[in-house]
């Protein structure tokens, strides 16, 4: 799923890359619309964010703009279902860590549903990944601590939409990569490392994020 933003560069220019932090191939004005994908990689700490083809650019400088993600109030996460796979069959979700003014605070990969059920389902008791749609954090800026399954880390949502599912949350899936019949999920969505789970976790201590939405790429 794309999204458009506008380049953040008050009294500057953006570098535009053919690869992440390669060669310069353009140079993009303060305030300039772009329009990026859901591709996007973190370089020793730096996100990069295709705007096209062999243009890539810094997340960091760059404002969402897209009206329907700038009417969701406060901080919010994206998770994007791609066609990507991990763990002999979970499909990835590329996860983009937005503040409230809508700049791109990171990255990280998600799954969700367990291994063969990767179609979603709105079923009572399914264990398909979420639903697409918008889900609001029920205690934003909280991750309880939470052992087995959760990897140790729980933050809670709610559909705002009707469904029959319930108890639905963020967190870790030790199992993501594990290749049995219970890898993944039973509905939630988690980071499949530990690496990935701690940056989900500080950004949901730090920005408290309101929502969460899950797309679907176009």
């Amino acid at each position: 799923m794309s999204h458009t933003a506008i380049v953040n560069t008050p009294g500057d220019t953006l570098n535009v890359r053919s690869t992440p932090n390669g060669e310069i191939v353009d140079v993009l004005k303060d305030g300039s619309q772009v329009t990026i994908s859901e591709t996007s990689v973190n370089i020793e700490g730096e996100i990069w964010v295709s705007i096209g083809t062999n243009r890539w650019v810094v997340s960091e400088f760059l404002r969402i703009v897209d009206p329907a993600i700038l009417s969701i109030p406060g901080a919010k996460i994206i998770a994007t279902q791609t066609q990507e796979q991990i763990g002999g069959g979970l499909l990835v979700y590329q996860t983009q860590l937005i503040d409230n003014t809508g700049k791109i605070i990171n990255h990280v990969r998600c799954v969700s549903g367990r291994i063969g059920q990767q179609i979603p389902s709105n079923e009572s008791g399914s264990q398909t990944p979420l639903p697409f749609g918008i889900y609001t954090f029920d205690a934003p800026g909280v991750v309880e601590d939470a052992p087995g399954e959760f990897g140790g880390v729980w933050s809670g949502i709610t559909p705002t939409f009707p469904t029959q599912r319930a108890g639905l949350g963020v967190h870790y899936d030790p199992s993501a990569f594990l290749y049995v019949s219970q890898t993944g999920t039973s509905g939630c969505l988690a980071t499949p490392t530990i690496e990935e789970r701690e940056i989900m976790t500080r950004f949901i201590l730090q920005y408290q994020p309101t929502h969460l939405i899950v797309q679907k790429a176009d």
